[in-house]
């Protein structure tokens, strides 16, 4: 299976782009069959580079922590790799028989596939912040709460553009965005006790 072109990535991010302000005409710039879908999870590998940024900082704000090996570094990196790769999946897989439960199976792949393309979104968001605190001298509650300011807006996002694929119903978006946080928030405290951080 090939990971998804340029093109067709510039189209899926316009689509994303557009559902986020709520048109719903642009899910269908979004492959959303079987095989787009399962093709979207691999635009992780789009997203890994920030993401190890991400855990670069995490690895240079805990030195009692901090693996002292090469081998331990690139342990380090590989775990943290790993549960973000299940961050992807993790949703997915709880969703399928929530959709059936809630009744928007049918809006299933959409979802799946939209989300997937919204997180290349999110990861480069979180980004930002994460770059101004590793190269600007940022006081730590500052940068916590650009952190934590770009975690909402990020939400935010989130839940609008699922409201549009669900239909315009608020309350599975809201559920839709509490299963992502808390499969995060859930991945996040095992990757970190896994690594012993």
């Amino acid at each position: 299976m090939r990971p998804p072109s340029l093109a067709e990535a510039g189209r899926a991010l316009s689509g994303v782009l557009g559902l986020m302000e709520r048109d719903a005409g642009a899910l269908a710039r979004i492959d959303t069959s079987v095989t787009g879908t399962l093709r979207s999870f691999l635009v992780y590998l789009w997203c890994w580079p920030a993401q190890a940024f991400l855990w670069t900082g995490i690895w240079r704000d805990l030195p009692d922590s901090r693996p002292e090996t090469v081998g331990g570094t690139l342990r380090f990196f590989a775990v943290g790799s790993l549960f973000d790769v299940f961050s992807w999946i993790l949703p997915a897989l709880i969703l399928l028989p929530v959709s059936r439960m809630f009744d928007f199976r049918a809006r299933y792949l959409p979802l799946v596939a939209a989300s997937n393309w919204f997180a290349l979104v999110a990861t480069y968001l979180a980004f930002l912040p994460a770059t101004v605190k590793y190269f600007a001298p940022v006081p730590d509650g500052i940068a916590g709460l650009m952190s934590l300011a770009v975690y909402g807006l990020t939400l935010g996002f989130y839940f609008r553009m699922a409201r549009v694929i669900l239909g315009g119903e608020a309350l599975l978006a809201a559920l839709v965005v509490l299963i992502s946080l808390m499969s995060s928030l859930l991945l996040s405290s095992l990757a970190f006790s896994t690594l012993s951080l």
